[in-house]
């Protein structure tokens, strides 16, 4: 795997623990809240790095 669809691949599932998460919430404060921590957690420019990955989270998305 290439460096580039390994970040496609991170970010892929990132952001579908996002969606994952917001889906469950019934509060729509509750739901900005989460698009603003993950929103936070990328950064504002593409050329910025991720610092940290949720491994629980995305580790249950994969199955492990």
């Amino acid at each position: 795997m290439n460096p580039d669809s390994q970040l496609k691949e991170i970010l892929h599932m990132a952001v579908n623990n996002a969606v994952s998460r917001m889906e469950t919430l019934k509060e729509s404060s509750d739901r900005r809240c989460v698009f603003h921590e993950y929103k936070e957690w990328l950064g504002e420019n593409i050329n910025d790095e991720i610092w940290a990955i949720p491994t629980d989270a995305i580790q249950k998305d994969i199955g492990k």
